[in-house]
């Protein structure tokens, strides 16, 4: 059995910007708990801005970010992500 540990993300461009929106559970889009799932992602993108978002519930989707989202939230719709599994990069080799 592996560990290996994955989550379910994509990479999207809106307006000239490349971002990693990965899929939280809704309790990870609060001020509260959202900061450590984003450095939880970071593993898993560090040179991308990263959207948290969770699945629809009630109708919407809750998100969180620590850029403004507005001018693009518009732009996504969870239902429409084609959702992939992505694992953290290797660590850099060491130059010795």
């Amino acid at each position: 059995m592996s560990n290996i540990i994955t989550i379910q993300a994509t990479i999207i461009k809106i307006k000239q910007v490349q971002l990693a929106v990965v899929q939280v559970e809704p309790e990870h889009t609060w001020p509260t708990t959202g900061p450590a799932a984003l450095l939880h992602a970071q593993r898993f993108f560090p040179t991308l801005p990263i959207l948290l978002l969770s699945p629809r519930v009630g109708g919407f989707s809750r998100s969180y970010s620590t850029f403004d989202i507005g001018p693009l939230i518009n732009q996504i719709n969870a239902d429409e992500i084609e959702w992939q599994a992505f694992r953290p990069p290797p660590p850099p080799e060491l130059p010795f």
